[in-house]
């Protein structure tokens, strides 16, 4: 949201055209560390590990990003980034080992044969733990899957010594989920022959670590320890659903699978079955797009479509583990995006092909594109101010509500002024309609207005622009700090998408798009000592409609600040409309690489107003976009980023003072963050002999994704939803401007008692 400081008008003397200064206080060499931990819009939308290996098996280093060519559903698609990573020193972060010690199939296949190979599996996991003496080249985490469930250690460490104690201990300290807190996905997914509860388990297990694993940077290297399991009747029914989130899930943790043939794999009836079996050899003759039936979710098949495989453990697994993840710390990350689609689950087939014939790569096969992964917008009737003036003139034998859903279905193309708006506002029959009215008009703010409103007197000279601007630095230098202390009305008027449905999708936007008012506050602002204050708030909203968190932007020092609030609905606010927000913006046009231009003369409502536009092309800790809250598992987290921003501004030419304001942040489009703008009007306010110009509105929209909350096989986690849009309206009324008159006494009089 925006605040502005009251502002006198006082015909100023020109000062020279440089920028304002900051307000006290502000510091420009203020460190900030805005960016930690925030999405990078240089990345592309989909991530795949790659690892290149020779004739011999050994890894290829040294290859660049023009010897791949990747390929989406057999058609070429640009690599958006490329990183190598070379086995040398490398963040902590850029790879992670993962133990899974397969009990449960294992103890499975003893009880049927009366075999003891059980203790193996410990032995081979604390064999390879104490190599190099127990020192780790990665940190490693252990899981463990038995009967009574899936367990791990507190967290991944390089002190292999200190986790094989754990394993001799007979048991890990962290329980991720008991068999009856999973009982539910167990039924749904054994509904068809050929899954038993055992491999349910075993892929819930699988969905639960790769679930646990996304919310840790870097690449994944897991290693399936023990029997592990197959499915082997292709009538299997399964739910499709839960296949395309499994591999969904591995694909965002970068997990590359992993399994062993040391051990026989039995299947459901616990007959020992070939490691390759059928759908192995199927799905290596090329997957189909119908891969998520059950089939393609044997151990085999999985770990191959995560870029992994099966290990051929006929000499020591442990000796093999450390040789393979020697020889995966050599790999290479590319990043793409994928093509936009409206099917959900769109299965898609990759390639990363190679110029040289003797090399074989090894990475993810297949993915699922959702429409999520691009804005789905609105799609809107356009219309023009004359057209909707003539659409409500002729809407008296129309009924509310039909006049209510074509207002919701249309969308400006120019700017529609506040007071055209309440003209309109009064022909309009319905609460609900004249709602729809105030969005259609909030959301031209930051459009040109009307030809009939751009004045055709030509543009002023080189000289006389630069007097403008000289006038308004003065306006702002002088006049707004002298600024009496008064109180104003605020009303404040949120409108927002609908919250989503039970069990509705993340995967793609509903079809209702329409905003909708939520929460309105009405609060006494006084201004004081050049600060705003709240004196008193009430807050009325529908309950029905409070669903999120928060979104917006800041200009450095709360000059424009959009923030969360505690009641968990989602909102937009603005501070510093009277004042703080004009300083911001005049010092940061101001800049040395920054623009600032005339555009034109425009019909304002007290006379003409000189329009300029402005851009800041580059990050300035002056101006911070907003919103809460990241996808992220750990609690509350804001985006927080600096961003280059324009906007124009209206001015008084006989005065400098500013009219007009917007500011429309300028963002990068990968972010979750796509529209984060801010409008500011102003207008005389007269008192006594004085006149002061003040704020009358304000508007705000961001248009940001939505995160939600997802519960699955034991583990509750966030994922990215459809973008929505936040509009907030505010309106400043009934201003009292604080006075004093005082009377000089010629001497002092005693006043009577009892007077």
């Amino acid at each position: 949201m925006a605040t502005i400081a009251a502002q006198q008008i006082q015909p100023p003397p020109l000062v020279p055209t440089t920028a304002p200064p900051p307000p006290p206080g502000f510091e420009m060499s203020q460190s900030l560390d805005l960016d930690s931990g925030m999405p990078d819009p240089a990345q592309g939308l989909i991530r795949v590990d790659v690892t290149v290996t020779d004739k011999a098996g050994k890894p290829v280093t040294g290859l660049s990003q023009k010897d791949f060519t990747l390929l989406d559903n057999h058609q070429q698609q640009k690599i958006v980034t490329f990183q190598a990573f070379n086995g040398g020193i490398q963040p902590a972060s850029s790879l992670e080992v993962i133990l899974v010690i397969d009990e449960l199939n294992m103890l499975a296949a003893n009880l049927r044969f009366g075999k003891t190979e059980a203790s193996n599996v410990d032995r081979e996991a604390e064999k390879f733990l104490r190599s190099h003496g127990g020192v780790l080249q990665h940190p490693t985490i252990i899981y463990r899957l038995t009967e009574h469930g899936l367990f791990a250690t507190s967290h991944a460490t390089a002190d292999g010594n200190e986790l094989a104690h754990e394993i001799e201990q007979g048991g890990l300290e962290r329980r991720i989920w008991a068999p009856s807190v999973i009982a539910e996905d167990v039924r749904n997914i054994g509904v068809g022959g050929g899954v038993s509860a055992r491999i349910s388990q075993s892929l819930i297990a699988l969905g639960s670590i790769a679930i646990e694993e996304r919310r840790k940077p870097g690449r994944k290297l897991m290693f399936w320890i023990g029997n592990g399991w197959q499915i082997e009747n292709r009538k299997a029914s399964g739910l499709p659903d839960f296949s395309v989130e499994l591999l969904t899930r591995m694909r965002e943790a970068r997990i590359n699978l992993w399994g062993s043939s040391e051990w026989p794999i039995y299947n459901s009836a616990g007959l020992p079955v070939p490691v390759v079996d059928y759908a192995m050899k199927e799905y290596l003759g090329g997957p189909k797009p119908d891969s998520t039936s059950f089939e393609y979710l044997s151990l085999p098949v999985l770990a191959a479509r995560s870029g992994g495989g099966m290990l051929d453990t006929s000499h020591n697994l442990a000796v093999l583990i450390d040789e393979h993840v020697q020889e995966e710390s050599r790999y290479y990350s590319i990043t793409f995006d994928p093509p936009r689609t409206n099917q959900i689950d769109e299965y898609h087939h990759l390639q990363i092909e190679l110029d040289q014939a003797d090399m074989t790569v090894h990475s993810c096969e297949d993915y699922y594109d959702e429409p999520v992964f691009y804005d789905q917008p609105p799609v809107k009737q356009p219309v023009t101010v004359k057209e909707l003036e003539a659409l409500i003139a002729a809407a008296h034998d129309v009924s509310r509500s039909d006049l209510t859903l074509q207002l919701d279905g249309m969308q400006l193309t120019e700017r529609l002024n506040s007071s055209k708006l309440a003209k309109l506002g009064k022909e309009v029959r319905g609460s609900k309609a004249r709602e729809a009215l105030e969005v259609v008009a909030d959301e031209s703010a930051f459009l040109t207005p009307p030809a009939n409103e751009v004045l055709t007197t030509p543009p002023p000279n080189v000289a006389t622009q630069r007097q403008i601007i000289a006038a308004t630095i003065s306006y702002i230098n002088t006049t707004i700090p002298k600024l009496p202390d008064f109180f104003a009305t605020r009303t404040t008027v949120q409108y927002h998408e609908l919250p989503p449905k039970p069990n509705q999708t993340w995967k793609t936007a509903t079809g209702d798009v329409s905003l909708y008012q939520g929460e309105t506050a009405t609060a006494t602002l006084r201004f004081h000592n050049g600060k705003e204050q709240v004196e008193d708030q009430s807050i009325t909203s529908d309950p029905s409609l409070h669903h999120g968190e928060t979104s917006i932007a800041r200009v450095k020092e709360e000059f424009m600040t959009d923030s969360p609030h505690s009641s968990g609905l989602e909102r937009l606010q603005t501070i510093g409309t009277f004042g703080p927000i004009l300083v911001a913006v005049m010092t940061a046009a101001r800049l040395p690489h920054s623009d600032l231009e005339w555009v034109r003369w425009e019909q304002g409502e007290s006379g003409p107003f000189a329009v300029f536009r402005y851009r800041v092309p580059e990050e300035t800790r002056l101006f911070t976009a907003e919103f809460c809250c990241l996808a992220n598992d750990f609690g509350a987290i804001p985006f927080k980023k600096s961003a280059p921003f324009h906007g124009e501004i209206a001015v008084d030419p006989s005065t400098g003072a500013i009219m007009r304001l917007t500011i429309q942040a300028d963002l990068e489009w990968r972010q979750p963050l796509e529209q984060s703008n801010v409008m500011v009007e102003y207008r005389s306010v007269r008192k006594g002999a004085r006149i002061f110009i003040c704020p009358s509105k304000s508007v705000s929209i961001s248009r940001q994704r939505r995160n939600m909350l997802i519960r699955e096989w034991g583990e509750g986690f966030r994922v990215y939803a459809p973008f929505e849009t936040l509009l907030n309206e505010m309106r400043f009324e009934k201003y009292h401007i604080f006075g004093s008159t005082s009377r000089i006494l010629p001497d002092f009089i005693e006043v009577p008692q009892g007077k």
